[in-house]
Order: C-alpha cells, then sequence, then structure tokens
C-alpha cells in the first residue's frame, strides 16, 4: 500500500471519529446528567457535565462564559450559574463550532448575552453541513445563535478587572478555534484544543488539521507559564502546564510517527499500531 492509498484510509479513519462524536449526543440522556461544578480561583469555575466543559468567570461587571454547552442542558447551565452569581450573564465566547460548546447559544442571546467567536465559527454555524460517514447532517444555526462580535486572529476584552485575550492559533480541532488566555489570573480556557492528556481529532471537513492541533498546543504552551492554570474543553476541570506538555508531546510523536511510516510505505494496519505505541509511551 502506497502513500496516495493510505493518506485517504487515515482520512476516512478521521472522519468516522468525528461521526463518532456528532452521534454521541443521541446517547446523552440529558435528563439524569447533573452539572458539576468546580472552583478554580477567585471569580473562577468549571461546569462539567453532557458536553465540553463551560469556563465561569463572575465578577462586579457581571458574567462571562466560555462555551454553552449542548442546547438541551442550558436551563441546567444557567442554574450552575445562579448559583455561582447574582450578577448577568454578559459575555459567551465560543470556542468552536461543535454542538457541545455552542448548543445553548440561542437561549443565551434570548437573554440578551453578546456571542464573540472567531470569525469561521459564524460562517460554520450559519452554513451547517450535510451528512458525513453516517453522522446527522448538522442544521445551519438560526440567526439568534451565531456570535455577533468576531475577529480575525485575537480580540481583548475588559471585563472584571481582567484583560481577556482571545486568541486564534490558525486551524486546529477546526477552522475556528480559539484559545482564552485571562492575564491577571493566569488561566487559559482552552476549548477543544490540545491540553489535557487525550487522543485528539482533527474535524477535516471543518478545516481541521493534525498538524495544527500541535500548532495550537505549542501557543498555548508559549502562552502560559509555570503556574498557569488551564481549563480543557473536556476531561479534569483544571490541569497544570506539565499536563499541557505531556500532550504536545504525545502529539507530536503520533504527527511525526505517522508521517516517518508513510514516507517507509507501511501499512495503514502497521500505522495503527505504531500511532498508539507512540501515544502510551
Amino acid at each position: 500500500m502506497n502513500r496516495r492509498t493510505i493518506l485517504p484510509g487515515l482520512l476516512v479513519l478521521m472522519i468516522t471519529c468525528i461521526a463518532w462524536s456528532i452521534q454521541a449526543q443521541e446517547n446523552i440522556d440529558f435528563d439524569k446528567v447533573v452539572i458539576k461544578t468546580t472552583k478554580v480561583a477567585d471569580g473562577f469555575y468549571v461546569l462539567e457535565g453532557g458536553g465540553g466543559n463551560v469556563t465561569v468567570f463572575a465578577g462586579s461587571d457581571g458574567v462571562l462564559l466560555v462555551d454553552s454547552q449542548y442546547g438541551e442542558m442550558h436551563q441546567k447551565v444557567m442554574d450552575a450559574v445562579a448559583k455561582i452569581s447574582t450578577q448577568p450573564i454578559r459575555f459567551l465566547i465560543n470556542t468552536h463550532f461543535h454542538a457541545d460548546h455552542t448548543g445553548g447559544n440561542e437561549f443565551m442571546a434570548k437573554h440578551g448575552v453578546i456571542i464573540v467567536a472567531q470569525e469561521n465559527v459564524r460562517k460554520r454555524l450559519s452554513a451547517g453541513r450535510p451528512a458525513i460517514n453516517g453522522a446527522p447532517a448538522i442544521t445551519p444555526s438560526p440567526k439568534e445563535a451565531l456570535p455577533v462580535v468576531t475577529f480575525n486572529d485575537s480580540l481583548t476584552l475588559h471585563f472584571n478587572g481582567e484583560e481577556i485575550s482571545v486568541i486564534y492559533p490558525g486551524p486546529a480541532s477546526t477552522d475556528g478555534d480559539s484559545f482564552i488566555y485571562f492575564h491577571r489570573a493566569n488561566i487559559i480556557s482552552t476549548g477543544d484544543l490540545p491540553a489535557a492528556l487525550r487522543y485528539v481529532a482533527a474535524d477535516l471537513p471543518a478545516g481541521g488539521t493534525i498538524n495544527g492541533q500541535v500548532v495550537a498546543s505549542e501557543r498555548i504552551l508559549k502562552t502560559a507559564n509555570p503556574t498557569t492554570k488551564i481549563l480543557p474543553g473536556h476531561g479534569m476541570p483544571v490541569i497544570t502546564v506539565k499536563d499541557a506538555q505531556d500532550q504536545h508531546d504525545m502529539l507530536v510523536a503520533l504527527r511525526d510517527r505517522v508521517l516517518s511510516a508513510v514516507r517507509a510505505g507501511k501499512t495503514l494496519g502497521e500505522i495503527g499500531h505504531q500511532s498508539l505505541r507512540a501515544g502510551i509511551r
């Protein structure tokens, strides 16, 4: 099997992983999901349960959220936020367009929340997409769910006494991923960009790339310092820079070994075994 046949095979495998993640929503009993709230610093909390983690930043100016979970989880998210602060939710930053991070947008907008995201997030939500490898089609989002403030490379918010940088590292998980750096608190919220130690997928039809995931990981590490708290979009509510470095090293090993195997003419099965070994060492 040559490189021309292996690369399409890898593409199909990755798209299949995307299909599994989309279909996973069908297996969630949202009525039974319980939101877990973890305080990570003064004014900062992480909500877990159902879909992607939600970062909550509460202060005298109001509340800022990073991501909005599935739409079915909206009321539970609102109830969890109400236990943290009586102030209104003022801003919502979407890290990317996937439904487990943006499904609550429409409901947030109806409460007057200003939605912020990289410009490609608005484009993806507006367009939706057809069914892919057995996964259901993504319906275009209603106007109310779309970000009203968009940016290209970066954007800065000044809120609750914080300087908040929303940074686009280039195509990674999708072509619109961002991470958010809270300067004074020294906290980074990453969405689906690499952070917690786990395998990560690139949504290829949405412009994602594996090498882009590596580049994004490097950008996160460059922004961080030894005492930075990192809040991943999935998994543990807070991790260390060492954890993020381990994730980066695993991604680099996977990428480099796959490329080396392709150039050496390895079969798709051989590449899969080699990639697994790279991930667990």
